[in-house]
């Protein structure tokens, strides 16, 4: 179902990504989406992403993801932007790992509804 708010978007694509439900989540990203991630990839268009994803799932059990502090920094009828911080825990072959940052995400409005265009994951605080 599409998204009626960039928040919304952002809330249901999140969802569907600790359900581990590609197919939903690939109705949250534009065709053009571009990802950067904070070990340096990058990830261009819903088909290296679903690859991506998935097989990151078959490494990855009890996996706990929360967004902080989001701040939208600017919406229009056809676009807005987000900024905020993460964190991440998880197993990875039985070890605990973990993890957080900073984000950045773009949101488009198309015919179908809001999606997202683009995030850029990093390392460290964005607030002091």
């Amino acid at each position: 179902m599409p998204a009626n708010t960039p928040q919304a978007c952002m809330a249901d694509f999140t969802a569907t990504l600790i359900e581990r439900d590609i197919d939903s989540a690939l109705t949250f990203l534009t065709d053009d989406v571009v990802l950067f991630y904070s070990n340096g990839t990058a990830i261009s268009g819903k088909e290296v992403f679903s690859a991506t994803m998935q097989a990151n799932w078959r490494l990855v059990e009890d996996y706990e993801y929360s967004t902080l502090d989001s701040i939208w920094i600017t919406q229009s009828d056809s676009s807005a932007a987000v900024i905020y911080s993460f964190a991440w825990t998880a197993k990875v072959r039985g070890e605990n790992v973990g993890g957080g940052g900073r984000g950045t995400r773009v949101f488009r409005k198309e015919h179908s509804g809001w999606l997202l265009a683009h995030e850029h994951l990093s390392t460290g605080q964005w607030r002091p």
